[in-house]
Order: structure tokens, then sequence, then C-alpha cells
């Protein structure tokens, strides 16, 4: 399976408003935290993803609290976080058509 990470520096006028901010809001990440939403989407725990990125977990941990912050989700008993983050990232997969980035699963 191959993940795509998008870096897209321009915003189509065709988009509708939540998508322009879904896409902007993730503009904001660094290429870490994207590599880490990316592994996210694939299911990994934060455990896995600090395997497959030779990094300890805490380190991980910061990247997803950075990420968190970045996509503007805070705590909330009702949300789940972690699947706001993954789905904003697979719907920016579907919608976003330039500056594609391809890493295969299992790299790292």
């Amino acid at each position: 399976m191959t993940m795509i990470l998008s870096r897209s520096t321009t915003t189509s006028p065709a988009r509708t408003f939540g998508r322009t901010h879904r896409v902007d809001l993730l503009d904001q990440l660094s290429p870490r935290e994207l590599e880490v939403l990316a592994l996210m989407a694939q299911g990994r725990s934060n455990r896995a993803i600090g395997e497959q990125l030779t990094v300890e977990l805490k380190t991980v941990e910061t990247h997803v609290s950075r990420l968190f912050t970045k996509l503007g989700l805070g705590l909330d008993r009702y949300e789940n976080r972690r699947v706001l983050a993954v789905l904003t990232f697979l719907g920016r997969e579907r919608t976003d058509a330039g500056g594609l980035i391809r890493v295969p699963a299992g790299a790292g």
C-alpha cells in the first residue's frame, strides 16, 4: 500500500470553504507531522509509529500533540481527535490533485 502525502501551495477557488480550510490546516504541518499523520491513517499506534520512524514514543506523542493543535483539535470528551485528524488527512487525499508526494508503506 502506498500513502499519498499532499503539499499544495495553491488553493483552488472552486473548492468549498470547508475543503479549503482543511487544506490550509494541513499545510501548517511539518513534513514529519504529516508523515506521522499518514501512519496514523494506516491505523498505526504511537508505539508502532515510533518503531517505524526509529524515534522514542515521547517524540511521537509530541508530534501527535502538535498536529492536533495545528488542526484545531482541542480536548473534547465527545470527539476522538485521532479519528478527526485522520479524516482531515484522508479528505485531502481525495480532493487535492496537485503536489503529491508518495510514501511507500513500510518506508521509514
